[in-house]
């Protein structure tokens, strides 16, 4: 746990549940049937504890204004978050490559959901799948190096075909669901459960916006909120 938040959920009247703070290097997240939530609650809390900005490379509609709105607890922290979408294999490996101009040292981290996705799509035969994931994530892990960023990836499958995504990640982030909601779980942490009166707690992108909306007083007083990310 990070001693941090513990010791502000502590002193508050109202337990807040505690999220994983990303470190850099390629993060990934695992998260129940590759559920929306948890990504976009890690991303925009991290924009509110550190400051800076996201650079994300979308894959299967993950950065939908939709679900980050719903979850953002002010709109102002949307304009903070700069989205590229790519349609096909070949778009995703150029959005990843062009990433090297649109990553500053206003950002304070990289997002790429489903970085398999495009690369399983039927029109990408032989060994160029393969050979372009390894790409992908040998660019975006130079990135996070370069920077001093987390990159926070996540899959759509657990296979031999993705296999070199764990393998390239600093830590794996786990979201497991309990009857009173998710909690993260990673190599030195365990996120608290949100509290509640009720027995069992959907999981609902309403839910996620509650967790955001609690914690945001707790990074209005933290003392690393106005940290930015340097250029090595």
């Amino acid at each position: 746990m990070w001693p941090g938040n513990v010791g502000l959920a502590m002193r508050s009247s109202h337990p807040v549940p505690e999220l994983p703070r990303l470190s850099p290097g390629i993060q990934l997240l695992e998260a129940p049937d590759r559920a929306i939530g948890p990504l976009q609650t890690l991303v925009l809390d991290a924009l509110m504890a550190d400051g800076g900005e996201a650079v994300w490379i979308d894959a299967h509609n993950h950065g939908t204004s939709v679900y980050l709105a719903e979850v953002a607890p002010s709109p102002r922290l949307l304009e903070r978050v700069h989205i590229a979408r790519g349609f096909t294999p070949y778009q995703h490996q150029s959005l990843v490559g062009d990433a090297v101009e649109a990553v500053t040292e206003a950002t304070s981290v990289i997002v790429a959901p489903a970085i398999d996705a495009h690369y399983r799509e039927a029109d990408v035969r032989g060994n160029e799948p393969s050979e372009m994931l390894l790409q992908s994530l040998s660019q975006l892990a130079g990135y996070a190096r370069e920077w001093k960023i987390p990159v926070l990836m996540t899959r759509v499958a657990t296979d031999g075909f993705s296999a070199p995504i764990e393998h390239a990640a600093r830590d794996t982030i786990e979201v497991e669901q309990t009857d009173f909601g998710p909690r993260f779980v990673g190599a030195d942490f365990e996120t608290l459960i949100y509290h509640s009166n009720a027995q069992t707690l959907q999981t609902t992108l309403t839910y996620w916006t509650r967790i955001l909306q609690a914690r945001q007083p707790l990074h209005e007083q933290a003392p690393y909120q106005a940290a930015s990310p340097t250029h090595s």
